[in-house]
């Protein structure tokens, strides 16, 4: 039996969340709210089954994850599919910056045409393809009925952008849970970018 329940959950803070800037590929750790932020998720999660904890590798993903794992008594299964979008050139800058540096990159990533490439990075559409490979051998995985994926907003909404027609217009925040739950062969998004632990 495979899946029938997926939590997405986006990372901890960081710094480079407070200052803005694109992250990326690269080896951002949380900070001190975001290591809080996913203590209060952790504990939060006790109360809810879940057979296994997927995350990205990229460290504020993976401490993330490790810290959830922790709690439930799980490991978490790094994919590499599941990483942020590579910003190449744009990493480590605000998009302000971006805009004054690289001005004709910078049109053509807001254009939103899925197969461009930014310099030294990835398109959209690339994202797209590794997300949904992820997503087909974790969701088909037998045994696992409810799966926890920890990751990054930009990629997870590209891959929910290619699976939905509409999405709720509400920003992913640090250690928000989108759950989506499946129907028969189709899978609803039954909750979207929700903080129930900073509501306890």
């Amino acid at each position: 039996m495979s899946a029938i329940r997926v939590l997405f959950i986006r990372h901890g803070q960081t710094d480079f969340n407070i200052e803005h800037r694109l992250q990326g590929a690269l080896p951002v750790p949380l900070n001190e709210r975001g290591r809080a932020q996913s203590r209060a998720l952790a504990h939060y999660l006790k109360t809810v089954p879940i057979d296994a904890i997927y995350a990205s590798p990229r460290s504020r993903a993976l401490e993330t994850a490790q810290i959830i794992g922790a709690a439930l008594g799980q490991e978490a299964r790094q994919d590499e599919r599941l990483a942020e979008i590579a910003f190449g050139d744009f990493e480590g800058h605000t998009f302000a910056e971006v805009e004054a540096r690289y001005p004709t990159a910078y049109r053509k990533w807001e254009s939103g045409y899925r197969p461009y490439r930014v310099p030294g990075g990835e398109s959209r559409l690339d994202v797209q393809r590794r997300m949904q490979s992820a997503w087909d051998d974790i969701t088909g995985t037998a045994n696992l009925r409810a799966i926890g994926i920890v990751g990054h907003s930009s990629a997870m909404m590209i891959l929910l952008a290619s699976m939905f027609a509409r999405l709720p217009d509400k920003a992913m925040k640090n250690t928000s849970i989108t759950t989506l739950d499946r129907f028969e062969d189709t899978w609803q998004i039954s909750a979207f970018a929700e903080l129930p632990h900073e509501r306890r």
